[in-house]
């Protein structure tokens, strides 16, 4: 694995892109356990990875997590106890008001295949909890991190739609058609601060940030 592939590998535990998500997750920890009141405490994560959590290291007796993913998501033995698992679509969530303590996502609502989508998505949010933890990259970060190009997200889909024919690009599967290339390019749609805080207009927007320039934003309301 090259230097640079190890920096934004999401499964390397002191990986680049790891350690700039446990700064995000600290920031956050002490507002979370202070939520923590009851025996239970139910964490609907959307679009979850077990991997996250074992990488930030954070656990908590009360806490119990479930990853609600299109795929199933296999939880090892050992682990059935803190979390739990099912498919589900993040469009259309099947909870109500109440059924869980918080809402946490990291990197998935720019994925959701539309602008219209998007907005689905933080209102089923918002229609489930109260308070929720949802983060996403931000469209002005030189490295596009999906790709792994600088300022891939710039480019309009046509030309977009043309290289993801023609290279493998990190994420991005290569498509054979370019319709099935303009669909994939779409399926990455990034967030300025202003289109996110529209979306999520009750909650804090915490700005991270590299050399001084948005590298993501979370909406915060707990």
């Amino acid at each position: 694995m090259s230097i640079f592939k190890f920096l934004v590998n999401h499964n390397k535990q002191g990986s680049f892109v790891n350690q700039f998500r446990q700064k995000r997750f600290d920031y956050l920890k002490n507002r979370i356990e202070k939520l923590i009141q009851k025996d239970t405490f139910k964490i609907l994560d959307i679009g979850g990875d077990i991997q996250y959590w074992k990488n930030i290291g954070w656990q908590h007796p009360a806490c119990k997590i479930h990853l609600l993913n299109l795929y199933t998501s296999e939880i090892p033995q050992s682990d059935t106890s803190q979390f739990t698992s099912s498919i589900g679509d993040g469009l259309a969530l099947a909870y109500q008001k109440g059924d869980v303590d918080l809402i946490f996502s990291n990197s998935v609502i720019e994925h959701v295949g539309s602008h219209e989508n998007q907005q689905i998505f933080a209102n089923e949010v918002m229609r489930v909890s109260d308070k929720y933890i949802i983060q996403t990259p931000s469209l002005w970060f030189p490295l596009e991190p999906h790709s792994l190009w600088p300022l891939f997200q710039f480019l309009p889909h046509p030309i977009r739609a043309l290289l993801i024919m023609t290279f493998n690009i990190n994420y991005f599967p290569k498509a054979k058609t370019y319709k099935a290339a303009i669909v994939v390019s779409h399926s990455t749609l990034m967030f300025t601060h202003k289109r996110f805080k529209q979306l999520f207009p009750d909650a804090e927007i915490q700005v991270e940030r590299f050399w001084g320039i948005p590298k993501s934003y979370t909406a915060i309301k707990l």
